[in-house]
């Protein structure tokens, strides 16, 4: 592992006016033993035309369009592109967010150094307007109780902060991609109740844009995946009832947590007035 290969894994969909400034940023990484896995979900914009300008200019950058045998979304594109990827370290990014140039070369050299370490995470800066950022940043860095400290928000990884050892991920489920909302929580919960060792590097190097639509094609069809949502309220219930080392009054306050979030959810459901059945 002395110069592992890096799979930065970008689903995409019509995203023509902003992948290139995403790209470009890694063009300029320090690290250059990467591969980046960009997997197109359907887009009805010029964004082939966009990555095909990388494509010709440099072959680390691979366009692949989703196939039929994963669904429609961001979800089945990270998916599909973890079975392409060739990489030992796993990077899943996002096809409008940007990269500090050091940030591969900070996470693999932290991986290199701590070899037991599963994943390590770094800190991240929100922006609309380049110049003008603000922290996104986890409460709590290090924890003694990482699966209280996560559900209940002081814990957090955003999908592009986490660098993977490949070998912790391959032959599990990754992407629920039934799932349109909580994915993120959903895939981190999961990897979390796996007990993976892990840090975060406390320092600020991946920024993330916000104030525009979200790229998931499937999620502006089904907005709302009640299966799915249940079933991973009912994984964190099972989890919470069955971790010993959890006091009596943290798993009450963890289930009162998950209920809490389980009524916003319906919530949020009635006031958009979802076609969608509860029955379903």
């Amino acid at each position: 592992m002395s110069n592992p290969l890096v799979s930065i894994i970008i689903p995409t969909y019509n995203r023509a006016h902003l992948i290139g400034e995403t790209l470009d940023s890694i063009l300029m990484q320090s690290y250059k033993n990467w591969e980046c896995i960009i997997v197109d979900d359907g887009s009805s914009d010029d964004t082939e035309k966009a990555i095909e300008i990388y494509t010709k200019r440099d072959n680390r950058f691979k366009y692949f369009e989703r196939p039929s045998s994963h669904k429609s979304g961001g979800n089945g594109s990270r998916n599909y592109g973890f079975e392409v990827c060739q990489g030992e370290l796993i990077k899943w990014f996002d096809s409008d967010d940007l990269m500090h140039k050091d940030l591969i070369m900070e996470q693999v050299e932290y991986l290199k150094g701590n070899k037991e370490a599963d994943f390590c995470a770094v800190l991240a800066k929100k922006f609309e307007r380049w110049g003008e950022f603000s922290d996104f940043n986890p409460s709590v860095t290090k924890s003694t109780q990482t699966i209280f400290d996560y559900i209940t928000g002081k814990l957090f990884f955003l999908t592009p902060s986490p660098l993977w050892r490949k070998s912790f991920l391959k032959g599990k489920k990754l992407f629920d991609e039934d799932l349109f909302r909580s994915q993120e929580a959903d895939f981190h919960f999961r990897r979390l109740i796996e007990k993976p060792l892990f840090s975060y590097i406390n320092v600020t190097l991946l920024f993330v844009r916000r104030g525009h639509v979200s790229i998931d094609s499937g999620a502006r069809k089904n907005p709302f995946s009640l299966k799915s949502q249940f079933d991973y309220f009912q994984t964190i219930f099972f989890y919470l009832l069955s971790e010993n080392s959890l006091s009596r009054k943290d798993k009450i306050n963890l289930i009162k947590y998950v209920i809490f979030r389980q009524a916003q959810f319906l919530e949020s459901l009635y006031y958009t007035r979802s076609p969608l059945s509860l029955k379903k």
